[in-house]
């Protein structure tokens, strides 16, 4: 993966640099510090509630509701620019950042109806709790590469001022991968027992650390990219520029993975009982849709003829929705267990479908503060 962006950079950057002409090229490198509020942790929380209906089918009301912080940590940004003319500047930009988080959370709540044998035999149970599952391991990988064309339209324009004005037309790859580990939950369940020998109830609060979960989810982006851009020279060693970007998904590509490790504990004639590890995965390709736009500032400060310093700011707001998933899980067992024939069968090949909805749509907002030094040529 990292080999394919390596080489689509150098692509990217040479066929620029054929219709470049020279003294008209900067090759620059930036440090930055960025804080994101992830969409891409929202979904991936949020993506077992995909599986609602499939689950409600089978007696089982459940789903998850995140409770999520920010992440930060430190950008690199490396890319150039080519000058064809006044009328034309093709840009070329490869970004990436390793951002972490404190705790984040989940909050699930569940519901469970389960009856078996008839008449006087019968007997139903009722089990309901919300738990909090606390990750306390997540990191967030994201990066971006793009190409994209200003189009000067103004710059023979007599007035500095105006010829400044520009636009932006181009298209991105942009991808985000998010990792997290809960080793413990906790809250408070019961469960309800009836029969015709009289009705009873248990439960109470409880916190476990019989469980392991692990979260892995990335989604990749091709987006197209339209802006308006302005530059304006306050002498020759200062400069400001202004930028607005709007950019839409038309390609995309993603992929869940949830993984939970748990202690059954096996009960024995001598009363000590065992634990037996057991794996629950689900899995499976998901598809999102993401619209969102971007400004941004900047002030440069020529240092000397080839070498400029340059302050930066910029802020993100897009949308990341979920279309499609075909994440799923295996068939509630118990469903087999409280009905006869299709009755019970139906619902359990159901329950094992990839999730019928409602999927997730959450707001990712991102900052970033800059600095870049920059190689004029």
């Amino acid at each position: 993966m990292k080999k394919n962006i390596i080489l689509l950079v150098a692509g990217l950057t040479f066929a620029s640099g054929l219709f470049s002409q020279e003294n008209n090229k900067k090759f620059y490198a930036k440090v930055s510090q960025n804080t994101v509020d992830s969409a891409t942790l929202k979904n991936a929380l949020e993506i077992e509630n995909g599986l609602f209906l499939n689950r409600s089918i089978g007696g089982t009301t459940a789903y998850r509701m995140p409770q999520t912080s920010t992440f930060k940590g430190t950008g690199v940004e490396l890319g150039s620019s080519f000058k064809h003319s006044g009328l034309l500047q093709t840009n070329v930009g490869f970004f990436f950042a390793n951002l972490s988080s404190g705790n984040q959370q989940a909050i699930d709540y569940s519901k469970i109806t389960f009856s078996s044998g008839t008449g006087s035999s019968a007997t139903s149970i009722r089990s309901e709790g919300t738990a909090v599952s606390e990750f306390t391991s997540n990191r967030l990988q994201t990066a971006r590469i793009e190409l994209v064309e200003n189009i000067q339209f103004l710059h023979d324009s007599q007035n500095q001022f105006l010829k400044g004005f520009g636009a932006r037309v181009g298209f991105e790859i942009y991808g985000n991968e998010v990792k997290s580990t809960s080793p413990y939950y906790y809250g408070n369940s019961s469960a309800t027992t009836s029969s015709s020998s009289g009705t009873s109830t248990t439960g109470g609060n409880f916190f476990s650390v019989t469980s392991i979960e692990k979260l892995k989810y990335n989604e990749g982006f091709a987006n197209g990219v339209l802006g308006l851009a302005y530059a304006v020279s306050i002498n020759e060693k200062h400069k400001i520029d202004l930028g607005a970007d709007y950019f839409k998904s038309f390609a995309n590509a993603g992929k869940y993975t949830s993984e939970t490790t748990s202690l059954l504990i096996i009960p024995s004639a001598s009363g000590s009982g065992s634990a037996l590890p057991m794996t629950t995965k689900l899995t499976g390709d998901v598809k999102t849709e993401l619209v969102g736009n971007r400004l941004s500032f900047g002030y440069t400060y020529q240092a000397t003829e080839s070498v400029s310093i340059r302050f930066t700011y910029q802020t993100t707001h897009s949308t990341h929705k979920v279309v499609d998933s075909k994440v799923k899980e295996p068939g509630n067992f118990f469903t087999l267990l409280s009905g006869s024939g299709s009755a019970g069968i139906l619902p359990f090949l159901l329950g094992g479908q990839p999730g019928f909805g409602p999927f997730p749509e959450n707001k990712d907002v991102r900052s970033q503060v800059g600095l870049e030094v920059a190689y004029h040529y």
